[in-house]
């Protein structure tokens, strides 16, 4: 410390100006001090003067000579007094100055570090002012970015945004838009909002730009509406179901009852013909109950996710055949010839109970809406789909009453609710052909309708073929 004060005033010494300067710069209470003394002095000569040079009137009467020093060192204390007021005064404004300096890089420091695009415009839409995130966003250094026109640095989708929200921002108003920009190939969304900055007359000086990337934003909205609309969805199917429980397998069951109540009380009483026909009807509303029950049960099943896609080599005949024979006595009963064309070589990797599912909704409705002595016929062959694999496509025809294109468009469709009565009064939900379309898409293909009223209908559809599999035919 000694060393330093010692180094001081040897450079005082020799460069006298410089410090003084700078003395009286940092402390004004010393120029203060220096010119009331001066002051004082000036006074006290003219008081010596005067006593000299009037004798009838001394200053000194009765008192010493001492007050010709203590005048100038009063004005000299007093100007020392009014220099350390000023002095504090200076030095609180050179703190508040420094105090803003060093406010001015702490913000620097914050916004360099925000995951935000900040940015200062004039008017002019020039820049002025950019943050390190704008600057390694855009790739360029402040040297590039400073001064130059917004529509030299951002693409023209976003100038021609903006161009559309200025009028707003010049009256004062805080405005937003979204726009995107590609970056690294990607293409990412931004939301830009422009803050004027006003003057002290209420005119827009400039403008502070926020940009922020939004593109994780949007992708997590976009989740949450196919979430909302996917509950949506299964809040409807909650809804069928319910409704199919509370109505259509309510009917059924009142049917059974009815037909039980007759036999139990009135059997004495009913000949044997009468009795026959009460057991017909109620062997066929027990069977019809039992395939919607089996029908529920299967969509609950789907709709839990306990169903699993589990694919293995599987023979289109074999299963076809089960089917046929499954439902072969249901067909008698209405003189329907059941029918198969599918040749013995079309192997497919697939579930083979899902199929099956499907295969026996199809030729049971293809029954039920089928008039006596018609035909159903089941066929499969293999065609090429659009992507360049091959399909083995899957048909169920019959010659029954047809569906209208009106209603076409309502089969498997849960919320359309479209089911009619069969040929002899057969009952239906329509849940059997949700339940193929559910089960046909988990297997990787796709299911559809043709039909002429009056006509008949074929329901389709497509499976998967795998070539390398299909080869391995069953022995």
């Amino acid at each position: 410390m000694e060393k330093k004060t010692t180094m001081k005033l040897a450079a005082m010494a020799l460069v006298p100006e410089h410090y003084s300067r700078d003395i009286i710069k940092v402390h004004p209470k010393y120029l203060f001090s220096l010119a009331g003394f001066g002051f004082g002095s000036i006074i006290t000569f003219i008081i010596i003067v005067a006593e000299e040079y009037n004798e009838d009137v001394s200053l000194t009467i009765n008192h010493s000579h001492l007050h010709h020093l203590a005048i100038p060192v009063l004005f000299g204390i007093f100007g020392m007094i009014i220099g350390y007021i000023y002095g504090k005064k200076r030095h609180t404004k050179e703190e508040a100055f420094q105090e803003i300096f060093s406010n001015q890089r702490t913000m620097s420091l914050i916004l360099d570090h925000l995951p935000l695009l900040i940015s200062y415009l004039d008017t002019d839409l020039r820049y002025r002012y950019a943050n390190k995130t704008y600057e390694k966003w855009m790739g360029l250094s402040m040297q590039d970015i400073f001064g130059k026109p917004v529509k030299d640095i951002v693409v023209k989708n976003t100038y021609d945004a903006l161009l559309q929200v200025m009028p707003k921002a010049l009256q004062g108003k805080i405005v937003r838009f979204n726009t995107s920009r590609e970056m690294n190939g990607k293409e990412k969304s931004l939301h830009v909002v422009l803050v004027p900055h006003m003057g002290e007359n209420r005119l827009v000086k400039g403008f502070f730009s926020i940009v922020g990337d939004i593109t994780q934003l949007q992708k997590r909205e976009k989740k949450i509406r196919m979430q909302k609309d996917k509950l949506e969805e299964l809040n409807a199917t909650k809804d069928k179901f319910l409704s199919i429980i509370a109505h259509d397998l309510k009917n059924p069951f009142n049917a059974l009852l009815g037909f039980s109540e007759l036999l139990h009380v009135d059997y004495e009483t009913l000949d044997e013909l009468q009795k026959r026909e009460i057991i017909n009807l109620l062997y066929k509303n027990s069977q019809n109950t039992y395939k919607l029950l089996e029908n529920l049960l299967e969509w609950a099943r789907s709709q839990s996710g306990a169903i699993e896609y589990s694919p293995s080599l599987t023979n289109i005949k074999n299963l076809v055949d089960e089917n046929l024979n499954l439902l072969q006595s249901v067909a008698v009963q209405k003189s329907i010839h059941l029918k198969s064309s599918v040749s013995e070589g079309i192997n497919v990797n697939t579930d083979a109970d899902l199929v099956k599912t499907v295969i026996r909704n199809l030729v049971s409705n293809a029954i039920k809406f089928t008039n006596e002595n018609g035909e159903v016929v089941v066929s499969a062959k293999v065609v090429s789909a659009s992507e360049g694999k091959d399909m083995v496509e899957i048909s169920v025809a019959d010659t029954g009453i047809g569906i209208s294109p009106e209603n076409q468009k309502k089969l498997f469709m849960l919320d359309k609710n479209y089911s009619i009565k069969g040929t002899n009064g057969e009952f239906g939900t329509g849940l059997g052909l949700i339940l193929c379309k559910e089960f046909v898409e988990k297997c990787g293909g796709k299911i559809w309708v043709e039909s002429i009223v009056a006509k008949g209908s074929r329901f389709c559809f497509t499976l998967p073929n795998d070539k390398a599999l299909a080869e391995n035919i069953f022995v």
